[in-house]
């Protein structure tokens, strides 16, 4: 058993706090920790520090942290914050070749904390150190608190230990559901090529075309609840009435869409107020702060009843009166409590903080929606990504991130990493018709292990990408349990995931991402090439011959097959942003 000192630092004085061993096996330990607090009351900050040896550190990951996964030093450390809608409560240093060395996570993801790492070099001791900051943020006021710490320490690929932290919050309470059928359909959304104009003829038209391409379900995004173009921000937000020049019969709308084989889903602001709609004075005092630019809308405080009301209602409304198939709850993480927003009044909230409140709002929308309309599809974002608020959710989708497809590819691996049963889906693919192929197939390559969204205005899109759309979808539909259902692995964190592998029950299917080497693995394999330059040096390790085919895209084949012998090395004329299809010669 290994001997593990941790400093405790209570920034109440008056609080107790402990932390023990539960239990210990196989280089996991479990860590009880209890805090009791002088009375009922709120608590201030409990930290846990200890330290590890510096030893086979190369990165560090947590849920939140995009590109960054530098190893920082004390006076800039890792910081990873979690709390109910926003964030997960686990931390890892990733060591050499993509082992665990440390990963840290705690039980509750509800209670705001922060767990941070950082290089300890002040002094010659050659370590790291890691810590778990309790009540971090707004807490019900407690006379007591108990949590489970777990370190993972296994020298184990870094994703199976991240992997295993699911089942972990799931024995805490916080399984997350299956999602519903629908869910992983390939999906349209009006976002980045409409904006805050969608109009129901020119989008009608548009689907018309995505339903023939393999689409099958459109989000409606902003814009549709008032008149005129865009306004740039979220100011005319509020009264959630659909705008009846951009939609003059949106219940026709939606029919229209269903007979072509789309689902429809409706996207709302759900904490937002505008300042310039005519319901902004009739929630005065019951904001939890007002936002500036960008937003220019004033956050409800759902921690009052009537507000949640007021937002259910108006989902209620569009579910009823439309018949829609699903809504992107869109914002969640901007419930937090600011400077100016009123304590807890328990004459007028049901709800003592901003977390427990959005909780119940979010039970209350899926208990209700789901009672008129079961299988209703609920779109959510990063960062709202832990196993408390994704109950709620299933499917979740990659931050904005419009034209980088290196962003879109490292939240995709983030989501996946997981591994909740929730549709992971990219966030909205985006380029103009000049758009050269290679580099519309280089955001589609970056996008295949998750479900794929587009944004782009498919009746100015040329033939080109209209076609290539169409075989990548068919490939990516005929792939997709081995795509989304099988082994999950995503290589190199530090290099933005360079190699990412899912391994189905008959195949293999791989993408490598800047690099040109690959050896075979024993399993017939997919393999992409997202690189600058044409080519691919492919290594034989078995003892049989494989047989290679390569396709210029999704579905356009090149050549004969060829022959690749046993443990040979070879270099093969694999185009960028091309296929090779390996399988073992019997």
């Amino acid at each position: 058993m290994k001997d593990r000192f941790f400093q405790i630092e209570c920034e109440n004085k008056e609080t107790r706090a402990s932390i023990g061993l539960l239990s210990e096996a196989g280089g996991v330990s479990e860590y009880r920790i209890r805090v009791t607090l002088p009375g009922k009351s709120k608590p201030e900050p409990v930290r846990f520090v200890w330290h590890e040896k510096m030893k086979d550190v190369v990165a560090v990951w947590h849920p939140s942290c995009g590109r960054d996964h530098a190893v920082r030093q004390w006076f800039n450390k890792t910081v990873n914050r979690s709390c109910f809608q926003s964030g997960a409560p686990v931390l890892e240093a990733v060591g050499d070749r993509g082992r665990n060395a440390f990963l840290a996570a705690l039980s509750d993801p509800v209670t705001p904390v922060e767990l941070a790492f950082w290089v300890e070099d002040l002094e010659q001791k050659y370590e790291v150190g890691f810590s778990v900051t309790l009540f971090a943020g707004d807490t019900d006021a407690l006379s007591s608190y108990e949590a489970i710490l777990r370190i993972d320490e296994r020298k184990i690929p870094y994703y199976q230990a991240i992997r295993e932290t699911v089942p972990f919050w799931a024995e805490a309470g916080y399984a997350v559901p299956l999602p519903p059928e629908g869910s992983e359909d390939a999906l349209y959304s009006s976002w980045y090529n409409f904006h805050q104009a969608p109009e129901s003829g020119k989008l009608l038209r548009e689907l018309e075309i995505a339903s023939s391409l393999g689409f099958r379900t459109l989000i409606l995004d902003d814009g549709w609840q008032f008149a005129g173009p865009s306004s740039g921000n979220y100011a005319l937000c509020g009264e959630w009435k659909m705008d009846p020049e951009k939609f003059p019969d949106f219940k026709g709308f939606v029919g229209k869409a269903h007979a072509l084989g789309m689902r429809v889903m409706v996207w709302f602001a759900v904490p937002f107020v505008g300042k310039d709609s005519p319901l902004f004075e009739n929630f005065r005092g019951k904001y939890l702060f007002v936002a500036g630019d960008p937003f220019e809308a004033g956050v409800l405080d759902v921690r009052f009843p009537e507000v949640r009301e007021y937002i259910r209602s108006a989902y209620k409304r569009f579910l009823r009166e439309y018949d829609i198939d699903g809504f992107k709850l869109d914002f969640i993480d901007a419930f937090r409590p600011e400077k100016d927003t009123q304590p807890y009044d328990p004459l007028r909230m049901d709800a003592e903080t901003v977390g427990a409140a959005v909780e119940k709002l979010l039970l209350e929308i899926r208990e209700e929606l789901g009672a008129i309309k079961p299988g209703l599809l609920f779109e959510y974002r990063q960062n709202y990504v832990g196993p408390a608020v994704n109950r709620f959710g299933n499917m979740l989708r990659v931050g904005d991130c419009a034209y980088d497809s290196v962003t879109n590819r490292i939240g995709i691996a983030d989501i996946r990493l997981q591994g909740y049963p929730v549709a992971p889906h990219a966030d909205m693919l985006y380029w103009s018709p000049e758009e050269e192929p290679a580099l519309y197939r280089r955001q589609l390559l970056n996008i295949l292990f998750a479900v794929p969204q587009i944004s782009v205005l498919l009746e100015e899109s040329t033939e080109e990408q209209k076609a290539c759309l169409k075989s990548y979808l068919a490939y990516w539909t005929e792939n997709r349990d081995a795509l989304l259902h099988g082994e999950f692995r995503p290589y190199a964190p530090e290099a933005n995931y360079s190699l990412i592998e899912s391994e189905g029950e008959n195949k293999t299917i791989a993408v490598l991402h800047g690099v040109r080497e690959y050896a075979w693995k024993g399993k017939a394999l997919d393999l992409f090439l997202d690189a600058d330059e044409d080519g691919l040096f492919f290594e034989n390790t078995g003892d049989r011959p494989l047989s290679a085919s390569v396709f210029a895209g999704f579905a356009e084949r090149m050549n004969g097959e060829e022959t690749i012998p046993p443990h040979a090395a070879v270099k093969l004329p694999l185009p960028r942003m091309g296929l090779l299809r390996v399988e073992e010669i019997p």
